[in-house]
């Protein structure tokens, strides 16, 4: 499921292609987390705390902890996998440059309440105060004093960093229906493509909901099920979830099938190039900054016709 990109078909080198326009992007991203999280960090906000003064069953507080160890174990999994493949192919692959792209988006978690609330975050999952009052012209949380980001966990900065095991779970399940279904048309292999996007996003918001690792509490309710309760599960949100994970993951299929560079690779340098890996890797990080935004984009608008928490929001999300 994780093996990396398929080995490409020789092309002659050349140093113009969307890998140079996407590392752009990339610097681009890179500064301006760097502005927001440097001038949060020079405020003493770089800690990590959990509040143990909420409401919360021994169940659910160890369903928080479990969720954090995997969430660590996923790293640990990804980061050996992914150094693995980056020493086989003797270049930086197609997943070191996503997974790094994910990772290195975690800081636009708190777009989500841009301009009105929408996620909480379970206060006794160990987390961060929250940066978002340091992005420009953000209106969103409805009391800052309990706005947090998540350290571990899925829902926090781990989560960025592990959402490439959601790609390749995706790319995994279009292989198998595309082994056997070979003379099926790109356009049904697209299709397979979303169905198992959507499968793996709602699996895995079924477990993060569920063990109430997040609400999305400001949710728009007629667009989303058990709408009016703190576990309603927006449609909105699960269809940018699917497009965020389906882009790079059909992108992914189509360079391993046809033994092909991905798309935002194409143009690279040569490989023993100094610039080479730096430029694969500010590629993939402007990539992944870049679809997560259009995610962010859908939710954070989505909360100007959002109704007020549920009332039977538990206190773990939300203290009063």
């Amino acid at each position: 499921m994780a093996r990396d990109e398929a080995p490409t078909k020789p092309n002659r080198p050349t140093r113009t292609g969307p890998v140079k326009a996407w590392a752009g992007v990339g610097i681009l991203f890179l500064a301006l987390q760097g502005w927001i999280l440097g001038r949060w960090t020079a405020d003493g906000n770089l800690r990590v705390t959990v509040n143990t003064d909420v409401e919360i069953s021994q169940i659910r507080a160890a369903l928080i902890c479990a969720g954090a160890a995997l969430d660590v174990a996923l790293l640990i999994i990804v980061t050996v996998v992914i150094a693995r493949g980056c020493r086989r192919a003797g270049r930086v692959t197609f997943d070191a440059a996503l997974a790094t792209g994910y990772a290195l988006s975690a800081w636009q978690d708190p777009l989500y309440d841009y301009f009105g609330s929408f996620a909480l975050h379970n206060q006794y999952a160990p987390h961060f105060p929250s940066w978002g009052s340091y992005m420009p012209g953000r209106t969103g949380h409805p009391d800052p004093g309990l706005e947090i980001e998540t350290a571990i966990g899925p829902a926090g900065v781990g989560g960025f960093a592990a959402m490439i095991v959601c790609v390749w779970t995706q790319c995994w399940l279009v292989e198998q229906v595309a082994q056997r279904r070979p003379h099926w048309d790109p356009t049904r292999i697209l299709l397979v493509g979303i169905v198992a996007g959507l499968v793996t996003v709602c699996s895995v918001e079924a477990l993060a909901i569920g063990s109430g690792t997040y609400s999305w509490a400001g949710a728009v309710r007629p667009l989303s099920l058990w709408g009016g309760h703190w576990y309603q599960y927006p449609l909105y949100e699960c269809l940018a979830w699917t497009a965020l994970l389906t882009i790079p993951a059909m992108m992914r299929y189509t360079s391993r099938a046809h033994g092909t560079t991905p798309h935002i690779l194409r143009g690279a340098d040569p490989i023993d190039s100094p610039a080479g890996p730096g430029t694969r890797l500010l590629a993939g990080i402007g990539f992944a900054n870049t679809i997560t935004l259009g995610y962010m984009a859908v939710n954070a608008t989505a909360t100007l016709w959002s109704s007020p928490a549920p009332i039977d929001t538990p206190d773990f999300f939300w203290p009063r």
